[in-house]
């Protein structure tokens, strides 16, 4: 059946910026309140659309098993440099705690998830729930932000210990003239906005009561070093949390096989099927999520179909 579409639902204000994001729901029938998962988009902090999630069948395996995705617009690096991102991105998880049952979402099963950029927004968010200086509105900052459960797909974690944001002339693509987005982020070079990257380090805010992290990452990635995901992964294990991590690895930024142009495909679909069954898992409470620990998995083993009781 056709999944249900809604867009630009208001979520916040910012002076005259209106906040919204674009829901995809489960097509009926359905659970009167359904579980969701908060998408961040990629793009550098300084481009990207919530739209195109919503409309490009990416992630449709979502909705089609139960899961309600809200896409979040937030402001980009143009509009305002960091903390603004991670203001708006607890913003969207207040308002959804507080009004998602009226829209048919379960305000105790929500989940974040996102891509490069997208991706180290979910994790900040998941791991400084209650942090005041990322919690933005200082009226609403003790409303709950705090997720179910977290998906880093290719996200920068700490910046002063990534060599192409603390070197941009070692990121590839600075040769093409593509901006550094951690520059971008932070509104200057990260070694001149020391604090600021300390203060955007999702690591800093690691501690007892984190929620289970599903983390993929190219080993080959031309953006995001492997490095930054393991840095993620280890610090979430030390603190004792519930953390996979995959590893693809001949895999590039989108997981596919390094070196070669991108395929139309937006995302290999065996990690499309981890992601859902990953969620089923903490969110549903159902069995099936065949990965624990770190795991390596080469690109062409995402192309078939995967067995729920084979991780490849």
């Amino acid at each position: 059946m056709e999944l249900e579409r809604v867009f630009d639902i208001p979520y916040g204000q910012v002076g005259k910026r209106v906040l919204a994001m674009d829901l995809l729901l489960p097509p009926p029938p359905r659970e009167a309140l359904v579980p969701a998962v908060v998408w961040l988009h990629g793009g550098g902090w300084y481009s990207g659309d919530k739209r195109r999630v919503i409309t490009n069948g990416m992630l449709d395996e979502l909705p089609r098993a139960g899961f309600a995705l809200a896409s979040v617009g937030y402001r980009l690096a143009g509009e305002a440099p960091f903390p603004a991102p991670i203001h708006d991105v607890k913003a969207a998880l207040r308002f959804l705690h507080a009004h998602g049952a009226s829209i048919g979402i379960d305000p105790a099963r929500i989940a974040i998830a996102g891509f490069s950029a997208g991706g180290h927004l979910a994790a900040l968010a998941a791991t400084s729930a209650g942090v005041s200086d990322l919690e933005g509105d200082e009226d609403s900052a003790s409303d709950p932000t705090r997720v179910a459960a977290a998906i880093v797909l290719a996200g920068p974690t700490d910046f002063l210990q990534n060599p192409r944001a603390t070197d941009p002339a070692q990121n590839p693509l600075a040769a093409a003239g593509v901006p550094c987005g951690e520059h971008m982020l932070l509104g200057g070079a990260v070694l001149e906005r020391v604090e600021g990257a300390r203060l955007a380090n999702p690591l800093r805010y690691i501690g007892p009561g984190m929620p289970p992290f599903l983390i993929v990452q190219g080993a080959e990635d031309e953006i995001v070093p492997l490095s930054q995901a393991e840095l993620l992964y280890n610090t979430l294990r030390s603190a004792g949390a519930d953390a996979t991590l995959v590893v693809v690895e001949d895999g590039n930024h989108g997981f596919w096989e390094a070196g070669k142009p991108y395929p139309r495909e937006p995302m290999p679909p065996v990690i499309r099927r981890w992601m859902v069954q990953f969620l089923q898992a903490h969110l549903q409470q159902k069995t099936g999520f065949p990965l624990r620990d770190r795991h390596t998995v080469r690109v062409a083993k995402l192309r078939g179909p995967v067995s729920g009781n084979d991780p490849g």
